[in-house]
């Protein structure tokens, strides 16, 4: 029995140990400093009592009642737990006081293995808004001269007052790896003045799940699913980030600016716009619905859509920039919008971004040809694809409302290798784009089309041409427009003696530069796939015979309508016996036209020629029909 006892005493005992050296004895109390626009205060700094007792050196330490205002930023915690630290308490402490160091410098002196916090808010003020954020289950893991292997924050909310109403946003789980802290705090601190500063990476990558944001003022609400990021850049601005963003703030509220706040404005978006790079960054699982200004407030009211991915790949060294959307979709019960792809691959702001900076903030207004020139981004090519619109038109046949139709198989553009900040190298293409013709259309175009049995318009077309400057040429790869079940008509050729000066700033070499070019070459293609048929079967409906006698007395005239309007040149005869041959067996008419001056046809032979005759009289002109 009295060993039973004292193995009860025992236990109990070591209990009460254990329990007695979880308890955190404060070391520090009521840690208050302030240094600039930097103000601290920590409630309490404690260790376990363990280490207290035995007079260790502790790894681990808890902050109570963390606030830190840094520029325009406040933080607050309840709570900030260390564990695993590798520095001093002197070093953590440092974090906190007024010392006149860069806060980035004493960041990167922080080792950890897990820095935590169950809650922290964050109060921003932008000029006249305020923004509140809240960060939920904080961990920090991995922690080495300032720089986070992985950052987890279990879900955030974001608040922002404003004059209009209030935005609010909710993430959940968000993740980030190989966060710079130093780096990003060095962003907001730091002023450089010349803009020349590298880029640091400030995250390896990023991701967001569960994004959700309601604007109350503009009656629009939008959720993502997830957003991830990698290989985020960045260096500071002249005015710091803290700085341009004060600014930028205090500007938007504004409705009218001085030339001198127009040029502070210009200087620092420029300087903004190039401070940070992205190698990838995509949102996926978009929707997004909201109700117009002035709309009632009927659910049937509001229009709504989705965005099935964006993303953006910036440029290397072997691939260009790229930004695409993918399955968008929108609309309410009156019309429909889809898209499948719009991609924009190989465009450059950096031209622009040149541009603005040798303005030195010069105003926009009133700029010159050249410095207008100078602001031009390089597009690169465009391309859209999948498009299909279905809403109602305006017209009402019976009483009932009619639906317009339309869809398009892709349109791409192609703008690039610019000379003075214009292309030098065009495509435009766009094909399948088929229109469901409405009954009701007082179009006469529509209504002609109509006419001659068709239901719909799906048609087509292409321009292509790029400047050789080896050659000083134009080559007018194709120009080309093509109608389903109608035909096609294409054309191709060569424009000699372009040399750089067409692409000048100055509008009088420009001008001389295009007076000074030739047509060396030029082939016509025409090709019937259906529409002179439905044509001669209208017209001979209206004229009371067949389509057969029509076309025998359209191909019996062809020449001498030609010849009545270009002469009675050889060149004139080969192409209205041609044509008239056409238009007996039609099929594949290809007109070529070459010049008899071996240096081309120029803009002045036009000018200079009294009448059509007498331009058509300085070609040799061929034509075969198949």
């Amino acid at each position: 029995m009295r060993i039973r006892y004292r193995a009860g005493v025992c236990a109990l005992a070591l209990m009460a140990g254990s329990a007695a050296l979880q308890f955190e004895p404060a070391v520090v109390r009521n840690l208050v400093s302030g240094h600039g626009n930097q103000h601290v205060s920590v409630g309490a700094i404690r260790v376990p009592l363990w280490s207290a007792a035995f007079a260790q050196s502790a790894d681990s330490y808890s902050l109570d009642d963390v606030r830190f205002t840094w520029g325009d930023f406040t933080y607050e915690a309840k709570r900030i737990d260390f564990s695993g630290v590798t520095v001093s308490r002197s070093e953590v402490e440092s974090l906190f006081s007024s010392a006149s160091e860069p806060l980035a410098d004493r960041l990167m002196r922080i080792g950890a293995r897990q820095v935590t916090a169950p809650e922290i808010k964050v109060i921003h003020k932008l000029g006249q808004e305020t923004q509140t954020i809240f960060y939920r289950n904080v961990s920090l893991n991995d922690v080495v001269q300032g720089q986070v292997a992985k950052a987890v924050i279990g879900a955030m909310a974001i608040e922002k007052t404003g004059a209009k109403g209030n935005v609010l946003f909710s993430y959940g789980q968000t993740t980030v790896t190989d966060l710079n802290t130093p780096a990003f705090v060095r962003l907001y601190e730091t002023k450089d003045v010349a803009a020349s500063a590298p880029m640091t990476k400030v995250y390896g990558a990023v991701t967001m799940e569960n994004l959700d944001m309601v604007d109350s003022a503009e009656n629009l609400s939008v959720q993502i699913a997830r957003v991830a990021a990698r290989d985020v850049m960045a260096r500071p601005t002249r005015d710091s980030w803290g700085g341009t963003m004060a600014l930028l703030s205090d500007m938007r509220g504004k409705d009218d600016l001085t030339p001198g706040e127009e040029s502070r404005l210009t200087t620092a978006v420029v300087d903004l716009m190039g401070a940070f790079d992205i190698g990838f960054m995509e949102a996926t699982g978009i929707r997004f619905k909201g109700r117009p200004d002035g709309a009632p407030s009927g659910k049937d009211k509001q229009q709504a859509g989705s965005i099935a991915r964006v993303a953006y790949t910036g440029a290397t060294a072997s691939q260009p920039a790229d930004i695409r959307l993918e399955g968008f979709e929108a609309g309410d019960q009156d019309g429909r919008v889809k898209i499948g792809t719009v991609s924009l691959t190989g465009f450059s702001m950096t031209p622009t971004l040149n541009g603005l900076k040798a303005l030195q903030g010069k105003p926009l207004e009133g700029l010159g040809q050249e410095e207008f020139r100078t602001l031009i981004p390089t597009l690169g090519t465009l391309r859209i694809s999948g498009v299909d619109i279905d809403a109602l038109s305006k017209g009402e046949t019976s009483g009932k409302p009619e639906r317009t139709r339309a869809t398009m198989e892709s349109f791409e553009i192609t703008a690039d290798k610019p000379l003075n900040g214009l292309p030098t190298n065009i495509r435009i293409e766009q094909r399948n784009f088929v229109l469901a013709l409405p009954s009701n259309s007082t179009d006469e175009f529509v209504k002609e089309i109509a006419a001659l049995g068709y239901k719909t318009l799906d048609t087509s077309f292409l321009i292509a041409a790029t400047w050789n400057e080896a050659a000083s040429e134009i080559a007018l790869k194709e120009v080309s427009v093509q109608g389903q079940d109608m035909g096609s008509l294409s054309l191709t050729g060569t424009i000699g003696n372009v040399t750089k000066d067409l692409f000048s700033p100055d509008e009088a070499t420009a001008a001389a530069a295009l007076i000074g070019a030739k047509a060396k070459s030029a082939d016509v293609v025409v090709e019937d796939k259906g529409l002179l048929g439905r044509y001669l079967a209208s017209a001979a409906k209206e004229q009371k015979t067949t389509p057969e006698a029509l076309r025998t007395i359209y191909a019996s005239a062809a020449p001498f309508v030609v010849s009545s309007m270009m002469g009675n040149s050889e060149q004139a005869k080969t192409l209205g016996q041609a044509i008239g041959r056409f238009i007996a067996k039609p099929g594949k008419l290809t007109i070529n036209a070459q010049p008899k001056n071996p240096s081309g046809f120029g803009v002045m032979d036009a000018m200079l020629a009294s009448d059509p005759k007498a331009a058509l009289a300085k070609l040799n002109i061929s034509a075969t029909v198949e």
